[in-house]
């Protein structure tokens, strides 16, 4: 039986198809491709708006940016992601995606003061917004802040 298997395998591999390649195919159907687009935004730190609630909790801040890219077919059968740039034209430059959440503190005399910052986005057909919130709600205007936004239909 291993000479049998031994002999089919050295024919296989001795006497294997090779010769003229054969005729092209048919022209395949033509697809749409795929649509890829970027845009970076940069919200200067005077542009963030904030919004609380009418107790002056849950606050966080927003910008908006319109979009006409952003279509309804590209809303229900796309992609749409979101990135925060840091450092953004510096050597350490990175692009992280959102949500982004980063926790920091700082000393304050004796006491250490220690809070969360949270960057997200959401879009419709249109428009994109950013958002940035602390998790102890204060009111800091945040810095100027530069976004990336990726489109794939």
């Amino acid at each position: 039986m291993k000479k049998f298997l031994f002999l089919v395998i050295l024919s296989l591999t001795l006497f294997s198809c090779e010769g003229p390649m054969g005729p092209q195919g048919p022209q395949g159907v033509p697809g749409e491709g795929m649509f890829w687009k970027y845009y970076t935004y940069t919200v200067k730190s005077q542009d963030w708006q904030l919004v609380t609630s009418p107790d002056g909790l849950n606050t966080y801040y927003m910008y908006e940016f319109q979009n006409k890219d952003i279509t309804d077919d590209l809303y229900i059968d796309g992609y749409v992601l979101g990135y925060l740039v840091q450092s953004p034209g510096a050597d350490n430059e990175v692009i992280t995606p959102l949500p982004y959440t980063i926790h920091k503190g700082e000393a304050d005399g004796d006491n250490a003061l220690l809070w969360t910052e949270t960057y997200t986005y959401d879009y419709m057909p249109g428009s994109v917004a950013f958002y940035v919130q602390y998790s102890d709600f204060i009111e800091q205007q945040p810095g100027d802040m530069v976004f990336r936004l990726v489109l794939n239909n």
